[in-house]
C-alpha cells in the first residue's frame, strides 16, 4: 500500500520534534518545572528556599543550608497539584488539505498530579550531610484526539525523578559553603493526529507517539551567610543536566493497528537555576524573607532529532529565560504553632510567539497561606495552600513554520489558566537539639 511505503517520509518529522514539549501545560513553575519540593517553603510562596529554615527542603536550593539546624532530621512532602487551563479555538485547519477543522476546543487540557519530595540531613560540628529525592520536572496535557488542535498534540507525559547527596562545611561564624551531586532520571510519552501518508484518495489520517527516556547528571553549590543572629543569605547554584531521550516512535492507524516503528533518540538539555533568598527574624514572633530566582530557559533554543533512517530534524523552540520573586512572612503565635504567608510573580519563559497546545504556559501570580504544628519536641506538621493565577495568552502557529508543515494552523485563546496546591508534610528530629536562636547554630 503507497501509505505504508510513504511512512518513513511523513512519520519522523511529524511526531519526533515535538519530544521537547511533552511537558507539563500549565505546569506550576515556568516551563515544565516543578517548585512544588516543599510544604514549608510554600506556606510563604517560596520566599526565603535557599536561606535556610526549619524545613530540611532548603537544601534542594543551597546545599549549604543543610547546616541550619543541628542533629538528624527527617522530613516528607507531598503536594497536590490542581492545574486548569482551557484552549478556545478560533480557526483550525488539517495539513496538506487545508480542510477546516471547526472551533473545537479543550475545557481542561491539564490533568491533577502528586508531587513527593523527601530529605534527610545530619548536622555536626562543622559539618552537615543531606539527601534528597524530587521531581523537578513534569505532570500532564491531556486532550481528546477529536479536538481542532489535534496535529499539534493530544497527549503529553513526562515523569522525572532526582536523587541528589549534599555535604557542607561551616568556614566560619558566618559562613557555610556546600555542594552536591544529583542523579535524574526522565521519561516522556506523547501523541498525536498526524498524516501517516497519501493515496490516490487523499492523505491518510491517523496518530503517532514518541517514548523515550535516559539518565544524566548534574551537580550544585552554595553558601549561607549569617549577617546577624538571626538573618540569613542564601545563593544556590543548580546545574544544567544533559539528555538524550532514546526510544522510539509508534504509527498508529485510525483502528489502533500499529503501522510501524522507528527507533529515534532527541538531545534535550534542562536548565541550570541560581536562586538568591533571604530570612531574618525580627523579634521571637515575626520573620521575613524573600528570593529572586533565574532559570536558563533560553538554553532549550532549538531541538535536534536524530531519527534512524531519516534525515535530522531541527525544531526552534525561542523560549526566553525565567524569573521567579517572592516575599513571605512568618508569625509564630505560640511555641507549638507557626503562621506564614506570601505572594510571588514569576515571568514564563514562554511567551504569544512561541506557546504551544502541550505547553500553553504563560505568567502568574502566587498567593499562600502556610502553618506548622508541632506535635511535640521531635514530631512536627508543615501545612500549605496556594492559588496561582495564570494570565491569558494566544497561539498562533502556521505551516509557514517549517517545523509545523504538517500540521497544518491553529489559531486559539488559553483562558480560565489557574492552579490550587494542597501540601503537606511531617519532618522528625531523631535528637531534638533545643536552638536558642533562629540563626545558624554554631558549637
Amino acid at each position: 500500500m503507497r501509505h505504508i511505503r510513504n511512512l518513513r517520509r511523513f512519520a519522523p518529522g511529524v511526531v519526533i520534534p515535538v519530544l521537547a514539549l511533552a511537558g507539563a501545560g500549565e505546569a506550576s513553575a515556568g516551563g515544565f518545572g516543578l517548585r512544588e519540593q516543599s510544604s514549608y517553603y510554600q506556606g510563604t510562596s517560596f520566599a526565603g528556599v535557599a536561606a535556610g529554615g526549619w524545613g530540611l527542603a532548603s537544601m534542594y536550593w543551597n546545599p549549604a543550608a543543610i547546616s541550619f539546624v543541628p542533629g538528624l532530621q527527617v522530613e516528607g512532602n507531598v503536594s497536590y497539584v490542581a492545574p486548569h487551563a482551557s484552549i478556545d479555538v478560533n480557526r483550525a485547519t488539517a495539513p496538506i488539505t487545508g480542510t477546516n477543522l471547526g472551533t473545537f476546543g479543550v475545557s481542561d487540557i491539564v490533568d491533577n498530579a502528586a508531587i513527593p519530595a523527601m530529605y534527610a540531613s545530619y548536622a555536626w560540628e562543622r559539618w552537615a550531610v543531606g539527601v534528597s529525592v524530587n521531581a523537578p520536572f513534569g505532570l500532564v496535557t491531556d486532550a481528546p484526539c477529536n479536538w481542532s488542535g489535534r496535529f499539534y498534540g493530544c497527549y503529553s507525559r513526562i515523569y522525572d525523578v532526582n536523587v541528589q547527596g549534599n555535604v557542607a562545611y561551616k568556614v566560619n561564624d558566618w559562613l557555610v559553603i556546600g555542594g552536591g551531586v544529583s542523579v535524574n532520571y526522565m521519561d516522556a510519552r506523547l501523541n498525536q493526529a498526524q498524516i501517516n501518508g497519501v493515496t490516490a484518495a487523499g492523505p491518510v489520517l491517523g496518530t503517532g507517539q514518541v517514548d523515550g527516556d535516559d539518565v544524566g547528571l548534574g551537580f550544585s553549590l552554595g553558601a549561607l551567610f549569617t549577617l546577624a543572629p538571626g538573618t540569613t543569605l542564601g545563593i544556590g547554584y543548580r546545574s544544567s543536566i544533559d539528555l538524550n531521550l532514546t526510544g522510539q516512535v509508534s504509527v498508529y492507524a485510525p483502528t489502533g493497528q500499529n503501522l510501524a516503528m522507528f527507533p529515534a533518540n532527541a538531545g534535550l538539555t534542562l536548565p541550570d537555576q541560581v536562586t538568591a533568598s533571604f530570612r531574618s527574624q525580627l523579634n521571637p514572633q515575626w520573620t521575613v524573607s524573600g528570593t529572586v530566582e533565574w532559570t536558563n530557559w533560553s538554553s532549550l533554543q532549538k531541538l535536534v532529532v536524530v531519527p534512524q533512517g531519516a534525515s535530522i530534524s531541527v525544531l526552534d523552540l525561542g523560549w526566553r529565560d525565567g524569573w521567579f520573586f517572592s516575599g513571605g512572612v512568618e508569625y509564630q503565635w505560640d511555641p507549638r504553632l507557626a503562621l506564614r504567608t506570601g505572594l510571588a510573580y514569576e515571568i514564563s519563559p514562554v511567551t504569544d510567539d512561541v506557546r504551544n497546545p502541550r505547553l500553553p504556559d504563560s505568567n502568574r501570580i502566587w498567593l499562600s497561606v502556610g502553618a506548622t504544628y508541632a506535635w511535640t519536641n521531635q514530631l512536627s506538621m508543615d501545612l500549605a495552600y496556594t492559588h496561582i493565577f495564570g494570565q491569558s495568552g494566544s497561539i498562533n502557529l502556521s505551516p509557514a513554520d517549517p517545523a509545523n508543515a504538517l500540521r497544518g494552523s491553529l489559531s486559539a485563546q488559553v483562558s480560565d489558566a489557574y492552579v490550587d496546591i494542597v501540601s503537606v508534610a511531617l519532618r522528625y528530629k531523631f535528637d531534638a537539639p533545643q536552638p536558642t536562636a533562629v540563626a545558624l547554630i554554631t558549637k
